[in-house]
């Protein structure tokens, strides 16, 4: 039956696949014949084990899944955990899961309990979790917890809470009281340090969504110096939950380091104005009076309040502003305003002797009629940086008319710019850009091919120029490929040819966003004359940019994607690879086109966008490209050489793709005449062959070229059983290859059962047994991996050596701060605080914070040990930390 299914299964790519497969386990699970296939999957390889955990599921099998959530293999753990919650595994079963598990099986069997919401669990599992492995790991199942736990425990654990912004999201009230505890007990000096501390801000964030008004009472009575980043995208919430009270908030205290650190985003600015009395908003305009916030709040108003406000904020300041002309704020005056405004400034330049181009920028905000011939002379000025600066001042006054004839006025006016010098050209059409595209029409497009020829055909035509035209260009083609101005669209796409010899430089930026449904074929019609042209010769610049432009638009759109097959067939190298990208973007005959690729250029294998496909969906492609010769052609040339990449989709590969796969790796590792870094990068990806790559990786561990022996001891911690591997690497940790091996042994240490894993550190702690930075690291590792009791007897026994480093000993006393509630660890330290240079600076590195609340007064009282040495030095370094210990 088993081979029958697999001689089933085997031809099919993957989706296929698993589709086959769940329509035999259905057909096996209603005639009770489920089980006996799953055992004797399961007696097999990999392949076949990571079959029996999609069989199961899809069977809904929940005691074989129950059985598999401490799995060794991580592709069977990690699909029994994510189906565990579905199928309804008891409680019992993650108790039993738990039970010796590894670190990395036992951080996933929490994340599974408090993601699955199992409560009454997270209750039970707490307080034992917490005497067998410390403060870290208990304070990880907090957020699963129950309220009242929750309540009980979080003030013991708060020093060891990671997973902050979980328990703000779940216990946001707990989490509040407690911050407001802590915060209340430190001086206001130290409270900066307390928001600062990594992790408390995220929390006070996430708990903004459930109690914003708890927030705000916590920041005004014991807000930062400085507002947290993370409470910066949630300033929304706290002003929807009481704007006067959020505005107070910035007049009071902290109110300045709040508005300064651009938390006050439009959004935010927006709110407030719709909510706030407007007395209160007037008196938050005046306070951020002197900075471009003020302008902000402004621009935020709607545009009929915009004028009584400023008027509003103005009043009884006097006219004492440090700026004489404020553009930025004329810039958010509306219509209305801004004449008056406009009129204000350029007398008060005049008063103050202010130069004339000042005096003009005021001027140049008053209405076209009435300013054009003041400003029109300025133009003509025999200074050339005098006309740079008049002729953005004439174009800007035109755009802000509104009137699309204003504008045409003065685009013929640039004409004069034929003859002017570069630095002027430069300055007008930069301005150009300010203008909005709308108010241009096909009646100027004349206007604006004389500009474009007159600027390129200069002898000083500069890049910076060159570039403004383009950018003009591709604003004009974005605002009317959809607005039936013809002229303008060709204009654009004919400058853009003659700046750039093509039509690949049309950004049309996001048309998806901004193009009514259905639209996108009106683009696509104004544009065709110009798609089709491009693609008789080769060009299909404009065919990606408009298929980038419309997103997933443009799967729908058939012209669109026929032009895109072309372009993969006939454009050069470059452009059928961006082509193929996106040809791939459609999902639904996704996996097709890449067939019709391969068939047509077998060597596009190599291109991400094909060969994710291939090795993640196609996998019935694969086997042709797992051969002894690599798929030369158009994407690669002859001689390169190139294997198929094994990551973690080899799990979805047939066990003798999985084998070709091998064989190429350790062909090209073997292969002298790669250059070392190929062969090291192969090397490094056996580790991801299931089952047989850690004894390829274990043949290279010897070798005697030093590149390669290190790339198989750094691989061996990413084969799918690294447990295996531990007493290899730790019997590296004393000879040259300790370096990587230490690092690896790191890594692997996480996936061994501590009952395994004690007895093999324990061994490599004492003098003698590795490098001092070997034994260094198995002390971090016991101190970590291993259960608190476990952990305090090795690190005592550690310290307590005899001829041990002193470095080792410091390292001891580093990592055994997580375990003072065992008494050896006390001893040690208390040794340690009258001992050498080294022990009684790792004593010192400890702060209040990382302690629970019952071990810091005896914790100070050994930093004040300290401090009676007689090395000055150390004496001023005691002193200095025991600072910290005062309450």
């Amino acid at each position: 039956m088993v081979k029958d299914l697999l001689d089933a299964l085997d031809p099919l790519p993957y989706p296929q696949r698993m589709r086959e497969l769940a329509a035999r386990v259905r057909r096996l699970a209603a005639h009770g014949e489920l089980r006996p296939v799953l055992a004797e999957l399961e007696r097999r390889g990999p392949y076949e084990r990571g079959l029996a955990v999609i069989a199961a599921a899809v069977g809904r099998d929940s005691d074989w899944i129950a059985e598999h959530l401490a799995d060794e293999d991580t592709f069977v753990q990690g699909h029994a955990l994510r189906v565990a919650h579905s199928l309804g595994v008891p409680d019992t079963a993650y108790e039993a899961a738990l039970d010796d598990a590894p670190e990395a099986v036992r951080r996933r069997l929490l994340r599974a309990v408090v993601d699955g919401h199992r409560t009454a669990l997270a209750d039970r599992l707490i307080d034992e979790l917490r005497a067998t492995w410390g403060d870290a790991e208990a304070a990880r199942l907090l957020p699963g917890c129950s309220a009242g736990t929750v309540t009980r425990l979080l003030p013991e654990l708060f020093h060891a809470v990671s997973c902050w912004s979980a328990l703000g999201r779940r216990h946001p009230g707990p989490l509040l009281d407690a911050a407001e505890r802590e915060l209340a007990a430190k001086p206001e000096t130290s409270r900066d340090g307390w928001w600062q501390w990594y992790g408390h801000e995220r929390g006070i964030a996430t708990a903004v969504t459930h109690c914003p008004e708890r927030v705000l009472d916590l920041l005004e009575r014991y807000g930062p110096s400085q507002l947290p980043a993370p409470l910066h995208r949630r300033l929304g919430i706290l002003v929807g939950a009481d704007p006067a009270r959020f505005v107070r908030l910035l007049l009071g205290h902290h109110g300045f380091a709040i508005r300064r650190s651009g938390a006050l985003t439009r959004t935010v600015l927006r709110r407030l104005a719709d909510t706030v009395p407007e007395e209160l908003l007037v008196e938050l305009g005046r306070a951020m009076a002197g900075f471009s916030e003020q302008n902000r709040l402004i621009q935020a108003l709607p545009p009929g309040r915009r004028g009584a406000f400023h008027a509003a904020v103005a009043d009884g300041q006097g006219d004492g502003s440090r700026v004489t002309v404020d553009a930025t704020l004329l810039d958010v005056l509306p219509r209305t305003s801004v004449v008056e405004q406009a009129r204000r400034m350029a007398d008060r330049a005049r008063d103050r002797g202010a130069p004339w181009s000042t005096v003009l920028l005021a001027e140049s905000y008053l209405p076209v009629g009435e300013v054009r011939e003041k400003l029109l002379a300025a133009t003509r000025r025999s200074a050339a940086d005098d006309r740079a600066e008049a002729w953005p001042l004439l174009i800007r006054n035109a755009g802000r008319s509104g009137d699309p004839a204003a504008v045409a006025v003065v685009l013929d006016d640039m004409a004069r710019l034929r003859n002017e010098q570069d630095p002027v050209r430069s300055a007008a059409l930069h301005a150009l850009l300010a203008v909005p595209p709308a108010l241009l029409t096909d009646d100027v497009e004349p206007h604006l091919d004389r500009l474009v020829a007159d600027a390129v055909e200069a002898r000083d035509s500069s890049p910076y120029t060159r570039e403004t035209l383009s950018s003009l260009a591709v604003a004009v083609l974005r605002t009317h490929t959809a607005t039936g101005q013809r002229a303008l669209v060709s204009w654009a796409l004919r400058t853009l040819t003659r700046l750039s010899g093509n039509t690949g430089g049309a950004d049309l930026g996001r048309l998806d966003r901004t193009l009514r449904r259905g639209q996108e074929h009106t683009v696509f019609e104004a544009l065709r004359p110009w798609l089709e042209a491009g693609a008789e010769k080769s060009d299909y610049g404009l065919v990606l940019s408009l298929t980038r432009a419309v997103g997933r638009r443009a799967a729908a759109m058939e012209d669109l994607q026929e032009l895109l097959w072309q372009a993969v067939r006939f454009g050069t190298s470059s452009t059928s690879q961006a082509a193929v990208d996106l040809w791939l973007q459609s999902r639904a005959d996704r996996d097709v086109r890449v067939e019709r690729i391969l068939a047509r250029e077998p060597s596009a294998a190599v291109l991400p966008a094909v060969l994710s496909v291939l090795t993640r969906r196609r996998t019935d492609l694969l086997d042709r490209f797992l051969g002894d010769t690599p798929p030369y052609g158009r994407f690669l040339t002859h001689g390169t050489p190139w294997t198929v990449p094994v990551g973690r989709e080899v799990r979805r590969w047939v066990p003798r793709q999985v084998r070709a796969a091998a064989r190429a790796l350790e062909q090209s590792a073997q292969d002298e005449k790669l250059p070392l870094h190929a062969r090291a990068a192969a090397i490094g990806q056996l580790a991801a062959v299931p089952e047989s790559g850690a004894e390829a990786l274990s043949r290279w561990t010897g070798s005697s070229d030093v590149v390669l022996a290190e790339a198989a001891l750094a691989a061996l911690a990413r084969t799918d059983r690294p447990a295996d591997v531990l007493p290899e690497l730790l019997a590296h940790t004393g000879d040259d290859r300790a370096r990587v091996a230490v690092y690896a042994a790191s890594r692997v240490s996480r996936h061994v059962r501590p009952s395994r894993l004690g007895p093999l550190l324990r061994g490599r702690v004492a003098p003698g047994t590795g490098k001092v930075t070997s034994r260094k690291e198995a002390v971090r590792l016991a101190a970590t991996r291993l259960p608190a009791g476990e952990a305090a007897g090795v690190l005592a026994e550690a310290y307590a050596l005899p001829g041990q480093h002193p470095d080792v000993r410091a390292a001891v006393v580093a990592f055994g701060t997580e375990l003072l509630g065992d008494e050896r660890m006390w001893e040690v330290m208390a040794d340690a605080a009258t001992g050498g240079r080294a022990l009684r600076t790792a004593v010192l590195r400890v702060g209040p914070a990382e302690l629970p609340g019952a071990s810091r007064p005896r914790y100070a009282r050994l930093v004040q040990q300290v401090c009676a040495t007689d090395d000055e030095d150390l004496a001023a370094l005691a002193h200095q930390a025991l600072a910290r210990w005062v309450p």
